[in-house]
This record gives structure tokens, C-alpha cells and sequence, in this order.
């Protein structure tokens, strides 16, 4: 922290100058003041070190470190729209999609493995699942509910995408990836990734 240029160093008399004794007392307080200021910085800042080494500390296992944006109304009334019917999958669904969309992933974990529970067949709430399931770091079940996805429709290029980056950059398996992107080429040989690069370069790459 930078310290302000102290101001008037030299305050001077009606007459021009400063009495000896007024001197010696300024610089005295002016001791004592700067003491006591850098004593409260140094306290503040400890105590702000501390707080965010206990806070960095805690374990969080599932949920994101980014803040989530969910309106705390909404989300309330979707999960007890779901709570008070527990055995109607599209609420479980719209609850799912609520907390994928608004950065709340170990929730819409549980909402989309309720709503499977009560339809199974969800190809997309699979897939949506699985991404879940990359994002609270279980990147074995990102797989396995990526390729469920993909078994229940040959032709969803998305899961078949998405298991493609969870093998090659959280599973560190290029090999896999490259074997699951060459099914999306199968299905559409111009596939692009979300950024536009070529599925085909993507698998060149990665069979250099």
C-alpha cells in the first residue's frame, strides 16, 4: 500500500518559521501517528489473508467456485414445484436446466438424475447430465452419461462431442477422443466445435 506524501512538512508561523519545541512535538505525534496507522494496515491485512486462507480452505466438492446467477425466487419455486410432485419429470427437467443454465451444476445433478429415474429414455437430459457431471469434476460418470446418450440416439452429434473433450482433457485419453469424434464425423463429416474449428482437424491433431 502506498503512503501519502505527508503535507506540511514545513508549516510555518505568522513570523516564518517554527519554534524548536513545536518541532520536536511535531515530529513526535507524527511518529506516533504513522506507528499507529501502519500498525491498523498491517493488522487489516493479516486479517484479510486469514479470512481468505479459512475461506479457501473449506471443501467444496461439488458446487462451482463462479458465483451462480440464479434468481433465488425462481430457483425456490422450481425446486418446490419439484419437491411437491416428485414423480413428474418435467419439473425435475425445468429444475435441471434451470441450475445448468445458471451456473448451479450440483443441483441440476440431482434434478436430472431424478428426472431420469422417472424417464429414462431423456436422450438430451443425459447428455446434459453427463455435462454436469464434467463440471462437479466426476469425469467417469461424464462419460458413462454421455454414451448412454449416444447409445439411446446414433445420431446425437452433441454427447458424442462432448465425451470427446471430457477423454482428452480431464481423462488425458486422446485416443478415446479421437475414436469418439470419428463417430460425429461418421454422422457429419463438416462438423465443427462450439469455437468453429474442424471436428476432422481437431482428430488430425490429435492422430499426428
Amino acid at each position: 500500500m502506498g503512503v501519502n506524501k505527508r503535507e506540511g512538512d514545513a508549516a510555518e508561523s505568522r513570523d516564518g518559521y517554527v519554534k524548536r519545541s513545536s518541532a520536536i512535538m511535531l515530529v513526535i505525534l507524527g511518529v506516533l501517528l504513522g506507528a499507529f496507522i501502519g500498525n491498523a494496515v498491517t493488522m487489516l491485512y493479516v486479517g484479510q489473508r486469514e479470512q481468505r486462507m479459512n475461506v479457501s480452505a473449506q471443501a467444496v466438492p461439488t458446487e462451482s467456485p463462479v458465483p451462480h446467477t440464479a434468481d433465488p425466487e425462481a430457483l425456490a419455486s422450481l425446486e418446490n414445484g419439484a419437491a411437491a410432485d416428485p414423480t413428474n419429470a418435467d419439473l425435475w427437467i425445468q429444475l435441471g436446466n434451470f441450475c445448468f443454465d445458471h451456473n448451479l451444476p450440483a443441483r441440476a445433478v440431482n434434478a436430472y438424475e431424478r428426472a431420469l429415474e422417472l424417464r429414462p429414455t431423456e436422450v438430451n437430459v443425459w447428455s446434459d447430465l453427463g455435462v454436469m457431471y464434467r463440471r462437479t469434476k466426476q469425469f467417469r460418470k461424464a462419460v458413462d452419461a454421455l454414451g448412454h446418450a449416444a447409445a439411446l440416439d446414433p445420431k446425437h452429434i452433441t454427447s458424442r462431442f462432448n465425451m470427446g473433450i471430457v477423454y482428452l482433457h480431464d481423462l488425458n485419453d486422446p485416443v478415446s477422443a479421437a475414436k469418439v469424434w470419428k463417430e460425429v464425423l461418421a454422422i457429419n463429416p463438416e462438423a465443427k466445435s462450439p469455437t468453429g474449428q474442424s471436428v476432422a482437424v481437431m482428430v488430425g491433431e490429435l492422430e499426428k
